[in-house]
């Protein structure tokens, strides 16, 4: 077998196995009434910034835009009171980003800091599931 299909096989029984470690979690941990709270502006915080910034992009491309910097902001401001370990980074990038976007666009390794929005709104997704119990 080539390396490259082992490599995938190997990502593929990681995620597989991330994903039955974070289920088992979710069932062995019921969410305080606070946390949900939190946990639930944030997911609003972001999704509203996800779906301004998509309007944004297909109405003006990619140009300096303050209302969506502060709705980054906002989201991860929210985030952080909701603990969410791994998005506070992202969300901070993001807010970087359209403060001068073609800063960034002209520093294709700067990119890879912006999250792009499908993995924020699936990250949203898994925060709705975690909601909902």
């Amino acid at each position: 077998m080539p390396a490259d299909f082992i490599g995938k096989i190997v990502l593929v029984e990681t995620i597989k196995a991330s994903i039955k470690e974070l289920i088992a979690e979710f069932k062995k941990e019921k969410i305080p009434q606070e946390k949900r709270e939190r946990l639930s502006d944030a997911l609003a915080s972001i999704q509203l910034a996800s779906i301004e910034t998509r309007i944004v992009i297909d109405n003006n491309g990619y140009e300096p835009n303050l209302d969506l910097a502060k709705l980054w902001n906002t989201a991860l401001k929210k985030a952080i009171d909701a603990e969410l370990k791994e998005l506070p980074d992202y969300l901070n990038s993001k807010s970087k980003f359209w403060g001068q976007p073609q800063d960034w666009l002209n520093e294709p390794t700067s990119m890879e800091l912006v999250p792009k929005l499908n993995y924020l709104n699936d990250k949203c997704d898994m925060l709705l599931i975690e909601l909902k119990k």
